[in-house]
């Protein structure tokens, strides 16, 4: 059974070779097409009340900046997980070391999925539809991701006043919010331009950086070619 990428790919390419447009280009509104046909059946049978569409809305800029920040420590501690195998020679030592790191990576991700999750359905976005972007098969496991962490972060990133007993996160989500203290928006980018240069499909597709601006364009054709040579 092929899996839902393999199967996206598929398209991908047949549409590539009906249209001409370069891979990502087509990838990309096979994705869109799909969601739009899934929005659509969820929309026939929603109940009364369903949230209006968001296609129109723009990102909101909190939003990206909070992936930003989260997906800078994420990668930390997977680096810090991967580099305990060169030097862990024992195995009582690596497993701790190891998986300490990778909870910590964890608690990111968490935080950063429960903080989005819940901006989402503050904005009015259903449980049916949280249950399909988390992937998750039952509201339990939707509320699971609503922590007293995520309530605190999504407050200082919205700009409200702090919970009850907050400890951290809401100071955290201020800053990503303005892009200050905790947040580090060059080391984020930096991330980002080594992501690019890594994991896009260039040069299959010549036009794989063309949606990013052009300072960070030449950021990342730099980096291709460093790591060529």
């Amino acid at each position: 059974m092929k899996s839902h990428n393999q199967a996206r790919a598929n398209a991908a390419r047949r549409r590539q070779s009906e249209t001409g447009e370069p891979y990502a280009t087509a990838l990309q509104a096979v994705r869109l097409d799909r969601l739009t046909r899934l929005d659509d059946l969820s929309e026939a049978d929603a109940p009364a009340g369903a949230p209006a569409n968001l296609h129109d809305r723009p990102v909101p800029e909190e939003l990206t900046e909070l992936v930003r920040y989260h997906a800078h420590r994420i990668v930390r501690y997977l680096y810090f997980a991967v580099d305990e195998g060169h030097y862990r020679e024992d195995l009582a030592d690596w497993q701790s070391a190891t998986l300490y790191k990778l909870t910590d990576a964890l608690e990111h991700l968490h935080l950063l999925i429960g903080t989005i999750a819940a901006y989402l359905r503050e904005a009015g976005v259903t449980d049916s539809f949280l249950r399909r972007y988390l992937q998750v098969g039952d509201d339990r496991q939707v509320e699971a991701y609503f922590t007293s962490s995520v309530e605190e972060h999504l407050a200082g990133l919205m700009g409200r006043e702090a919970p009850q007993d907050s400890v951290i996160w809401h100071t955290v989500g201020r800053h990503i919010a303005s892009r200050s203290g905790w947040s580090k928006p060059d080391r984020h980018e930096e991330l980002e331009v080594l992501l690019q240069a890594l994991y896009a499909n260039y040069p299959d597709d010549d036009q794989a950086f063309d949606h990013l601006p052009t300072a960070m364009q030449e950021r990342v054709l730099a980096v291709i070619q460093h790591l060529r040579t």
